[in-house]
């Protein structure tokens, strides 16, 4: 359910605001990135199958988180680069 509202309130905010993914560069990131986020918390919390896998998924969702608030901050897709 969390998800859902995750995905569901990006389309509105992306709708509301007029600025659209595929055309805003930073926009398509940020979507993306919560997709990857998004399947990288299913993995920590239930499909990974060992624990191992599961911390991994964890680690690797806050790398994505960090990223996908870096790309809000920035407005670019890739953040770092200056």
């Amino acid at each position: 359910a969390v998800d859902t509202v995750l995905l569901a309130s990006a389309i509105a905010l992306a709708l509301m605001s007029h600025q659209y993914p595929l055309v805003n560069g930073w926009l398509t990131a940020k979507v993306a990135g919560l997709l990857i986020y998004i399947g990288l918390g299913t993995v920590a919390l239930k499909r990974g199958k060992t624990r191992r896998a599961r911390i991994a998924a964890w680690f690797a969702a806050q790398a994505v988180f960090f990223y996908i608030v870096a790309v809000a901050v920035t407005r670019m897709p890739v953040p770092w680069s200056g």
